[in-house]
């Protein structure tokens, strides 16, 4: 899971921790009691879902009473596969003489979670994403070696992209194996990609001239309303994942181009 932001408003309420999951990137999200539940946060925490478009819902509680752990239980009898609904009891306990620690009791979990988990762990992969996989595995081993401290990444994922921190919510690093931006040929890309809307892309855009400079790469500046997100990114064209005996020359531009990118827009993201 990446962060996506605190207190993330939603109409006139505000969700306490929005996620996405970094490898479908479908929000998940948590709603945080310090008392036992009530009827004012299970409302909310459906508003969040449905304003957000989450897949799941967390609802953290000390106490998950039990006419609440049913309407938990009944919203997943209800609800589509790939998405659910958790309720999660929150307990402080010590050993001997040592600082509370937190322990956390799973209650509620959407139907056949345990099994679904399983099964996807256990799928068989088509060949495609056999080669994402070995794409990824080589490209991530450089990529901690280049850059020690930057990610904890370690599975590689079995999709076509993957992201790294900026340290910002709602604004992630990536390198992509895609299109070129008209679609014509296959091309690697590297990228920041903002979640958030039009504010921190007309930000960004001030400094178009600066991060093309210090980048020295043709920079592709996409705004992506449909989306209600944007992208800066470089391309590589002609970058086709199946000829592996050119990894080796892709992952060294993808890692040059995380570097350029990362050098010219890191400032302006400190400074948010």
């Amino acid at each position: 899971l990446e962060l996506e932001g605190r207190e993330v408003a939603v109409g006139p309420f505000s969700a306490d921790l929005v996620f996405k999951t970094t490898e479908s990137d479908r929000r998940v999200v948590v709603e945080n009691l310090l008392e036992a539940s009530d009827h004012d946060h299970l409302g909310k925490m459906i508003t969040y879902a449905a304003g957000l478009e989450a897949a799941y819902v967390v609802l953290i509680t000390p106490q998950l009473r039990p006419e609440h752990r049913s309407a938990l239980l009944w919203l997943n009898d209800v609800t589509k596969q790939d998405s659910g609904f958790f309720g999660i009891e929150v307990r402080a306990v010590t050993i001997a003489d040592s600082p509370p620690g937190v322990l956390l009791d799973v209650v509620v979990e959407p139907d056949d979670w345990a099994r679904s988990v399983a099964s996807v762990v256990n799928r068989e992969l088509s060949e495609t994403q056999r080669r994402y996989m070995a794409w990824w595995t080589e490209f991530l081993d450089a990529f901690h070696q280049r850059f020690p401290g930057w990610s904890r990444a370690a599975g590689p994922p079995n999709v076509n992209w993957i992201n790294f921190p900026s340290g910002k919510s709602g604004i992630a690093y990536g390198v992509a194996v895609t299109r070129s931006p008209d679609g014509t040929v296959n091309s690697l890309r590297a990228e920041l990609y903002l979640h958030k809307g039009d504010e921190l892309w007309e930000l960004f855009v001030q400094h178009r001239d600066e991060v093309d400079a210090v980048v020295g790469l043709p920079v592709s500046w996409e705004p992506l309303p449909e989306r209600g997100a944007s992208r800066i990114a470089v391309y590589r064209p002609d970058s086709d994942p199946a000829d592996t005996e050119a990894w080796e020359e892709y992952r060294l531009w993808s890692s040059d181009a995380l570097e350029r990118l990362r050098k010219a827009l890191q400032p302006i993201i400190d400074e948010l």
